[in-house]
């Protein structure tokens, strides 16, 4: 086919986006698509499989759970990807909905069509604002607008994205994830043997099983709240938690408090971590019930992943959850709104399901019949299919038809946006040493500053300090206004 279809995210690439990721450019690369793949991450077996299949890689500076500024701010370094690549397509696999910010501002730029995947949202994201004038959901809204195609993962994550951003409601569809054929496969006796004697768990033992990273977004808490309680039960002694994933990408790493929490429990023989782990399906084999009590998601890989296995799945019930679980399973009271419910309702179904195999093997009959009739993943590339083949066999310059600002609107827009970028590039050279550059995007930012002139010049340190801190650096406001290069610009504008 000759298209170039280049896939761009800013995700941590070992979760559930970098798996979609992952099934959406091997099926690409087998269909004869030039693919490119854009991410932070260049050392998983993900990598190493796409690599085999021909697929280019340009790896990213951070991602976004280690540099949510970068994303927002860093203009020239997709600039710089898109040049030299020359993509016919972009697509941007979202894990928030303002993730690959400057991206998206980079290729509507140089006039490069794109679709956006949107993997998760909540509510607070609207909120969004660093105090440096530019108006970060406006201008989401107009990205959206942009571009060619907007999926959301769950008709729950759409719904609040047209509320929070106030789109079109003709923009956007929902394409459910799905999983490959292996998840679907019977289980595996003796890999459920072979597992359990690694880490010396019992045949007879119920072993309740979560794979997510590590960080209080995913509620493991919950899971320590239910263990204390279940430890005054007779159930107690036939239970094995095994936890597979790592808090060592995240911005909110809680990996060891977790661990901590267990041994305080004096429950360390009984939940067990494994790490990070591309061993999912014989896992989900080696256990019996699958947990996943998170404060927000979008459309969890993990859980349908439990429910193609045939694993009866707890899960709570946030954003596309109950839109995935439907009648199956146990959706959890919302912690949000009611933790002390969560943590009741965890422990009750984990008690009853460990003590009745029937009721347990009931459940997870039915959570497997749902996943065979919504979460294959053949169904899943067949609707990406049509919609990345419908954009790239359109007309694929110009409007998609959509507007939702005027011209005016627009340009004042850009203008602050550019103003934070500019902002951004000067601290980004002043931590590097690089004074004069600090000072030449200063002085490019004062061209576009939404600010009076001693507001301005008050922002600019503002703003070094929270880009600073964003990073848990230093930042000495002394130290700046000594700079020749620093008075010299004060003293010409």
């Amino acid at each position: 086919m000759g298209q170039h279809i280049l896939l761009y995210t800013d995700d941590l690439g070992i979760g559930g986006v970098a798996q979609f990721n992952h099934s959406l450019l091997c099926h690409f690369a087998s269909l004869g698509y030039w693919l490119t793949h854009v991410c932070a991450k260049l050392n998983s077996p993900l990598i190493q499989r796409e690599r085999e299949l021909g697929i280019a890689h340009v790896e990213l500076a951070s991602h976004v759970g280690q540099d949510r500024l970068r994303t927002l701010k860093d203009i020239q370094s997709p600039q710089t990807i898109f040049s030299q690549t020359q993509p016919d397509l972009i697509v941007f696999s979202d894990g928030w909905p303002f993730s690959n910010f400057a991206a998206k501002q980079a290729a509507i730029a140089l006039g490069i069509p794109y679709i956006i995947i949107l993997g998760f949202i909540e509510g607070s994201c609207i909120n969004l604002s660093y105090g440096d004038g530019v108006p970060y959901p406006e201008i989401a809204t107009y990205q959206y607008s942009r571009a060619k195609a907007v999926v959301a993962v769950a008709q729950e994550n759409l719904n609040l994205l047209h509320q929070l951003f106030k789109l079109p409601p003709t923009l956007g569809q929902v394409i459910y994830y799905g999983r490959p054929a292996e998840y679907f496969t019977a289980p595996d006796s003796s890999v459920r043997q072979r597992l359990r004697q690694e880490l010396s768990i019992p045949t007879d033992a119920v072993v309740c099983f979560t794979a997510a990273r590590m960080e209080p977004l995913k509620g493991y808490q919950y899971q320590i709240a239910a263990i204390r309680e279940l430890q005054q039960t007779q159930t107690w002694s036939k239970l094995y938690f095994v936890w597979a994933g790592s808090g060592s990408e995240c911005l909110y790493n809680n990996e060891q408090e977790l661990k901590d929490a267990v041994a305080q429990l004096g429950a360390s023989d009984r939940v067990l971590f494994l790490g990070q782990r591309w061993d999912i399906p014989d896992w989900l084999d080696a256990s019996d019930i699958f947990i996943l009590p998170s404060i927000a998601e979008g459309m969890p890989l993990s859980i349908m992943e439990a429910m193609a296995k045939g694993l009866p799945a707890i899960a709570s019930a946030v954003s596309g959850v109950p839109e995935e679980l439907g009648e199956t399973g146990k959706l959890l009271a919302n912690p949000n709104r009611d933790p002390r419910a969560t943590i009741r309702e965890l422990a009750a179904t984990i008690e009853t399901w460990a003590n009745s195999d029937t009721v347990r093997q009931s459940a997870g009959q039915a959570c497997r019949e749902r996943a065979e009739r919504l979460f294959r993943q053949e169904r899943m590339l067949a609707q990406y299919g049509e919609v990345i083949e419908g954009v790239l066999s359109s007309k694929l310059t110009g409007s998609n038809g959509i507007e939702v600002f005027d011209s005016a609107r627009i340009q004042e827009l850009e203008r602050r946006l550019d103003y934070g970028f500019r902002v951004w590039e000067a601290w980004d050279a002043y931590r590097q040493g690089n004074y004069p550059e600090m000072a030449h995007n200063l002085r490019k930012s004062w061209q576009r500053t939404p600010f009076l002139r001693t507001q301005t010049f008050a922002n600019w340190v503002q703003s070094f300090r929270q880009f600073a801190d964003s990073r848990g650096e230093q930042f000495n406001a002394r130290t700046l206004s000594q700079l020749p290069e620093w008075n010299q610009l004060l003293d010409t504008l």
